[in-house]
């Protein structure tokens, strides 16, 4: 009987130092039933060109932009023809039988939908031997982060969790769950999520130790960055709103969010305001996902995540707003909130506008001949000065505070407006399932 054909995807964007030596070593994979795709996604450096130029056997997918993780991702789950299909990042070097692993525990188990490999840092110490989502607020953590290899972990066992870093998924699996969730934009919890429907369908989730792989974490990201984060938690809260019960979200996420929200800096607020608002925009999905998968009804889940994000927005609104500093930050908001019609949108209006009034110039004097004059600019200049603090600043202020006051009252509405469209939606959804019904 023939081996089951294997398609191993690699998303390739910003991963010019690495390709190479990824593609080399799957070059000499034991397991020779496989087809190798990579999905250029808009990168900006060379990834495409030495793949076009050094590895013929490749099938080079250009998406002409970056569609973010899961959606570059799916473009090359659509092309792929294996029966298992492996994504790994450009970043990853894998050994010699990592792919024979994967598909044998994968072809001895059928109920196994989703397999990992243990990941290894250069140095050797583990980087990932299976993840798990923590209560109550749902981040992720790696088993065995920075542990020496000592064997601890060479046992197949069931995960909450695989990284998109190197993941087998079955065609069954696949056909059943769907496609990973591009609205996890860019990056972060498509991979969690996936491992959950994957669960959620009867599937098996499982880390296979004996695959093994060294990872260059994070090196096509630019981590610690504001973009990062927003999209980190972005990610974060939309696996949470998709995945756990009305009693979870309400009983322990919502007391713990707004707990971790009220001991941070002034920063954490503004950035977790847009994370909120995001999930409030998308609430109208959020409810038929959970609908999907036997999570709730639809009214009632739009009436908690309702109260629930609208909770927390309300308890993050800033005093002043965040100006559009960070470009990379600026095209992860366009891509949440712009409206299909391509006008502008209210929300990133407010994103951009600066409504602080900045203090008076200095006042440009003309040049003086040597002498008596430059002194009696000085004077001049030095009055001005104090003139200009004691009446002028305190008008500016009283200005800062009132337009201050105006964009919060800006903020409030618009999020009133995404919660109503969100109502108005799933009633709309509601009423089209009566009719049917009958």
């Amino acid at each position: 009987m023939a081996d089951p054909l294997a398609s191993v995807i690699i998303l390739g964007w910003g991963g010019e130092p690495y390709i190479a030596p990824c593609l080399n070593a799957l070059r000499q994979q034991t397991y020779k039933a496989l087809e190798i795709l990579v999905v250029d996604n808009g990168s900006p450096d060379r990834t495409a060109e030495i793949v076009e130029r050094g590895f013929s056997e490749v099938r080079l997918i250009r998406t002409g932009e970056n569609l973010g993780v899961a959606g570059g991702n799916n473009v090359g789950l659509r092309a792929a023809q294996g029966d298992i299909c492996v994504l790994i990042n450009a970043d990853v070097v894998v050994r010699p039988d990592w792919l024979e692993h994967l598909v044998g525990s994968m072809q001895a188990n059928p109920q196994i939908g989703i397999a990992g490999a243990k990941l290894l840092y250069p140095d050797g110490t583990i980087q990932f031997a299976g993840g798990l989502i923590e209560a109550p607020r749902g981040y992720t953590y790696h088993v065995g982060w920075h542990e020496e290899d000592r064997g601890q972990y060479d046992t197949l066992s069931d995960v909450d969790l695989v990284t998109g870093a190197s993941l087998a998924i079955s065609r069954p699996a696949l056909e059943q769950i769907g496609y990973e969730d591009e609205r996890f934009f860019p990056i972060d919890y498509e991979d969690a999520d996936m491992s959950y429907r994957a669960r959620a369908a009867g599937f098996r989730v499982v880390l296979v130790p004996q695959a093994a792989a060294t990872h260059h974490e994070s090196s096509t990201l630019q981590a610690g960055d504001l973009a990062r984060a927003l999209a980190l938690e972005a990610g974060r809260l939309r696996f949470v709103c998709k995945h756990w019960p009305h009693e979870r979200l309400l009983g322990e996420f919502l007391p713990a969010e707004l707990d971790f929200l009220g001991t941070g800096p002034p920063h954490r607020e503004t950035l977790f305001k847009w994370v909120y608002l995001k999930a409030l925009h998308d609430i109208d999905d959020l409810v038929n996902w959970r609908q999907k998968l036997g999570l709730g009804q639809r009214i009632e889940s739009l009436s908690v995540l309702s109260e629930l994000l609208t909770q927390l927005h309300r308890a993050c609104l800033p005093q002043f707003a965040m100006a559009a500093t960070d470009e990379r930050l600026t095209r992860i908001l366009e891509s949440w909130f712009a409206p299909a019609n391509g006008r502008p949108d209210l929300l990133l209006s407010l994103h951009a506008l600066n409504p602080r009034v900045e203090s008076h110039s200095p006042i440009a004097w003309p040049d003086w001949p040597p002498g008596i004059w430059p002194k009696v600019v000085a004077l001049s200049q030095k009055v001005a000065r104090r003139l200009l603090r004691w009446y002028i600043d305190p008008i500016v202020q009283q200005q800062n505070v009132v337009n201050a006051a105006f964009l919060h009252a800006l903020e409030t509405l618009s999020q009133e407006v995404i919660e109503l469209r969100g109502r108005q939606a799933a009633h709309d959804a509601v009423q089209r399932d009566s009719l049917n019904g009958s």
